[in-house]
């Protein structure tokens, strides 16, 4: 039940693929402040294309969860972490090298990344708006919660508000929050959701959470470590293989 609810409820495309927790970011994790959790997304609107302001209106309208991650500030190279963002496949090849377990991320062109599962889970998200300090991913596709349960369909859209600082050591920091908010049509769900009252959101904030600690703890590690770098994102020939059966090229 409890993979039910976060599939449903949480960013489901990235948080059900990637199981970063604190054991395995241990020594990686970024100085965290947490900060009261808000149940209104903050969408740049006057930032926003035609498109991109009809998806976000369309999530908002009819979310089944909307919540806030906490705020994060950790020491990176700028240019690193937003490599990371548009890599997310490469960053799990990384966290798969420093002993985390993940399944596969897999491009599907056009910018565009997925994965799927033996239950018949297929996710895919895409960004949708990216300008300075922020940044917007749209997902959708279907889960299986288990082996009991049908396919869920879901959809999510995430929302990713950072800027750049300095600490008292003159290092370059950024500080990031994520905001997410999830729509279902299934009625068991959304009737689960419903019955689970704060408890939804605060499981949502929990995954937005490893969704931050993806990025973040790897953009710290690789700041400390710029000798390991090369060796932790060399691209990773199983996935290679494994997209172009997916795809075909």
């Amino acid at each position: 039940m409890r993979r039910l609810i976060l599939a449903c409820i949480g960013a489901v495309w990235l948080v059900q693929a990637v199981s970063v927790n604190e054991a395995n970011a241990q020594g990686l994790l970024p100085f965290r402040k947490t900060e009261p959790a808000t149940v209104v997304v903050d969408v740049p609107w006057n930032q926003l294309d035609a498109k991109s302001a009809t998806i976000a209106k369309s999530m908002l309208d009819k979310a089944t969860v909307q919540a806030r991650g906490p705020a994060e500030t950790f020491t990176c190279v700028p240019e690193q972490y937003h490599w990371l963002l548009d890599n997310p496949d490469r960053a799990v090849t990384a966290w798969r090298r420093l002993g985390a377990k993940c399944v596969s991320i897999l491009p599907r062109g056009q910018g565009k990344f997925g994965y799927t599962d033996d239950g018949g889970s297929d996710l895919s998200w895409e960004t949708i708006h990216q300008s300075p300090g922020a940044r917007i991913w749209y997902a959708d596709g279907k889960v299986k919660p288990n082996a009991v349960l049908p396919l869920v369909s879901v959809k999510a859209l995430v929302v990713l508000h950072y800027s750049e600082g300095k600490n008292a050591d003159g290092h370059t920091t950024m500080r990031h929050f994520t905001e997410v908010a999830v729509h279902t049509d299934s009625k068991a769900a959304s009737a689960v959701t419903r019955m689970m009252g704060q408890s939804a959101p605060r499981l949502a904030e929990q995954g937005l959470s490893q969704v931050q600690m993806f990025f973040a703890a790897l953009s710290c590690y690789v700041e400390r470590h710029p000798d390991q770098a090369e060796a932790l994102f060399r691209p990773d020939n199983t996935s290679a293989i494994q997209r172009v059966n997916k795809t075909g090229r």
